[in-house]
């Protein structure tokens, strides 16, 4: 698989390649008076940067994600390349693209997407007023981010539908003699006991661990050489069961989404996952 540092590389060869050619193409309009003579000669360069950068483009998106919409990604890239060159309306596109990034992101973290038509509005009204905001009015709008996309990812169908999925298994684990839950609402079962003292929060504990989503699939995992976990710094179900656990132990643990990633997720946790854990905690790091 290409890497993409190779990306990197290749895209690095296109600027060199540009770089020369525009030196070219200075010398060579110096030299010429024909403007006819010019404008067949520039025809000509474009064909092959058009070529050029075709293939290397195409290429690039083709090994980044082979399932790319090429079509799609095309319409992007002549929009933006036939656009207006003053720097003005430039400055303008790439503010723009950032704003595209944000409606990306949101829709993705949270399933639904921005209101585009409320989201310009206020944003034209703020981008021509004169008034000039303190930098603690800046944070203060900041901070009314934060739990407002909380409240609209915690009302997202997929987080809705990834509670209901948790609280069903718990259900069922409660059936289950092999398991215990906790005040918390974690569900532990014991695969081996351990000796010694019980783990402190302070601790840093020696784990191989394994986690995965309800499906069975695993979205983390330790090494072949155990990790070094400091308890304070780890989400706070995996500390609550490791200190119920000794050096030696081994458990299967469930942890609902409150005492995991909650509502937010993570890139790799969606909103309201309940989690496995196996997790074997070998001692404690001097």
């Amino acid at each position: 698989m290409t890497g993409y540092s190779t990306i990197m590389r290749k895209l690095f060869t296109l600027i060199i390649v540009l770089l020369f050619s525009m030196f070219a193409i200075e010398s060579y309009c110096q030299s010429l008076g024909n403007q006819e003579k010019l404008t067949e000669s520039m025809d000509s360069l474009s064909k092959v940067f058009g070529d050029l950068y075709g293939a290397g483009m195409g290429q690039q998106l083709r090994e980044i994600d082979p399932s790319t919409n090429m079509e799609m990604a095309l319409k992007g890239i002549e929009y933006i390349a036939n656009a207006d060159t003053c720097n003005d309306f430039v400055m303008g596109l790439q503010m723009g693209m950032q704003i595209a990034q944000l409606y990306q992101g949101v829709e993705q973290q949270c399933g639904i997407p921005l209101n585009k038509d409320l989201f310009m509005k206020h944003m034209r009204d703020a981008f021509l007023s004169d008034i000039t905001l303190s930098q603690d009015e800046m944070y203060e709008l900041q901070n009314k981010i934060e739990p407002m996309l909380y409240k609209v990812v915690e009302q997202s169908p997929r987080a809705i539908a990834n509670k209901k999925a948790g609280e069903e298994y718990m259900a069922g684990l409660k059936n289950d003699k092999n398991y215990t839950f906790t005040q918390s609402g974690i569900a532990f079962k014991v695969i081996k006991e351990g000796t010694g003292d019980y783990f402190n929060e302070d601790d840093i504990v020696i784990v191989r661990y394994e986690g995965r989503h309800l499906n069975g699939e695993v979205f983390e995992a330790s090494d072949e050489e155990p990790d070094t976990l400091d308890l304070t710094s780890t989400i706070a179900g995996f500390a609550v069961v490791v200190q119920l656990m000794k050096p030696g132990g081994k458990v299967t643990a469930v942890i609902p989404p409150e005492q995991a990633y909650g509502a937010m997720g993570t890139n790799y946790i969606e909103p309201n996952e309940t989690l496995i854990f196996d997790i074997e905690a070998i001692g404690v790091q001097e």
